[in-house]
């Protein structure tokens, strides 16, 4: 039980480590006594703590995600997503999020967003250009993620960030495929009228 105590708190300081710094230096030790705090209340009251680590992470994971967008609408980030890796993965892994979305709507036929996205049976135009501004996310952020790669360092030269690299190629690869597939698909259904296509 104490292993597990000491993993759990271990990460939460982990997960506050990804808050943008000027928050990080301002908050995170608070932030993380308060947790020791409300971890200690919690386990006494109540004996199990699941539902409050799951629902204190998936706040703090809110928070991080919101801090680091008023920082780069109000702050100077602009300038630190070309020098700083771990935002500049961060920006282009949260732009990936739309097309995820988008897929498990119409993947999964859940309403009401679907009729949105498609209020007849067939495909629409709204439908077409939603999937083509949500599919330009996908290599807009992979260049985001290895844009710190174009910076030089005070030596002359470059870096790079294997992690930058992995998720910007994951990026470029899925939205290869993904381009590729839907345009056969729609030569197949809209150019050829083949029957029963889906």
């Amino acid at each position: 039980m104490a292993n597990a105590q000491g993993m759990i708190h271990a990460l939460y300081k982990k997960l506050l480590g990804l808050y943008p710094r000027s928050f990080r230096e301002r908050l995170g030790e608070s932030m993380a006594q308060t947790f020791n705090d409300l971890w200690r209340e919690h386990q006494r009251q109540h004996g199990h703590v699941f539902r409050f680590v799951f629902w204190t992470f998936a706040e703090t994971v809110q928070g991080i995600v919101r801090e680091h967008l008023w920082v780069i609408l109000h702050g100077d980030e602009m300038k630190n997503i070309a020098s700083n890796p771990k935002l500049a993965a961060l920006v282009g892994f949260l732009l990936a999020w739309p097309f995820i979305v988008l897929n498990a709507i119409v993947g999964n036929q859940i309403e009401p967003f679907l009729s949105f996205i498609r209020p007849d049976s067939h495909t629409s135009a709204l439908e077409y250009g939603l999937l083509a501004v949500v599919l330009s996310l996908l290599p807009l952020g992979a260049f985001i993620a290895v844009r710190p790669m174009f910076q030089k360092t005070k030596e002359g030269k470059r870096k790079v960030y294997i992690f930058n690299v992995a998720l910007a190629s994951f990026l470029l690869v899925g939205f290869v495929l993904i381009t590729l597939g839907l345009g056969a698909d729609i030569y197949q259904c809209d150019v050829l009228h083949i029957p029963n296509c889906d």
